[in-house]
């Protein structure tokens, strides 16, 4: 099972921020809960018209990693991210991501990644 989870930048209130929004159909801005099965693949990539020059890292928050047993690889040719999941992952984990905007300013945002218990 692949997850892509689209990044576009918007301005809402006189401040940069980050919307997102999953194959899932979920969607928030700067506050995104994508929920993966374990054993998936996730990959983060860049909305059309993102306003997004690039991501440049992405990594968990969290002290113990349920989920991200290493940090998304840049994918070559392309501007995304990816992620292959442990068959045993479960939880919830913060992760972060940095980005520069077209307008060269970086934003950084903390959504979540969750597994649910296989049944």
């Amino acid at each position: 099972m692949i997850v892509k989870i689209y990044l576009r930048s918007i301005l809402k209130d006189g401040e940069n921020r980050l919307a997102l929004f999953d194959s899932n159909r979920n969607g928030d801005i700067n506050d995104l809960t994508t929920e993966v099965q374990a054993g998936a693949t996730i990959i983060w990539k860049l909305d059309c018209c993102s306003g997004i020059k690039s991501i440049t890292r992405i990594y968990s928050k969290e002290k113990e990693h349920t989920i991200f047993k290493s940090d998304p690889r840049k994918r070559l040719l392309c501007k995304g991210f990816k992620l292959q999941l442990e068959k045993g992952a479960e939880g919830k984990e913060k992760y972060t991501i940095e980005c520069i905007l077209c307008n060269n300013t970086e934003l950084i945002i903390d959504p979540y990644i969750r597994v649910p218990p296989v049944r």
